[in-house]
């Protein structure tokens, strides 16, 4: 009987020892974000400004490129297009 016991708590040690070590660990979570690009009009009515051979269009305190079909923006504005973006300050355009 004795065995049986020390067989069942080994059993038993194998299955929680793994499981709690998987519940303790708390990773950062991370999601895929989505990026949805200004509209069409917008996009029409507006020059491009060409940054590493995509064309880019600020638009809602973003910037955004197409690649691929998809819109892509940037988590931390790069400096050039910052740079960029300070010369534009004076400029209208006709679309809003």
């Amino acid at each position: 009987m004795t065995r049986s016991i020390s067989s069942l708590f080994a059993l038993v040690a194998c299955a929680v020892v793994p499981m709690l070590a998987v519940a303790s660990y708390s990773g950062e979570a991370q999601a895929q974000r989505v990026w949805v690009g200004p509209p069409a009009a917008y996009v029409a009515s507006y020059s491009p400004f060409y940054y590493n051979g995509y064309a880019h269009y600020y638009y809602g305190n973003q910037w955004y490129y197409r690649d691929h079909g998809a819109w892509r923006g940037y988590d931390h504005e790069p400096g050039f297009l910052h740079d960029h973006r300070g010369e534009w300050g004076g400029h209208r355009h006709g679309w809003r």
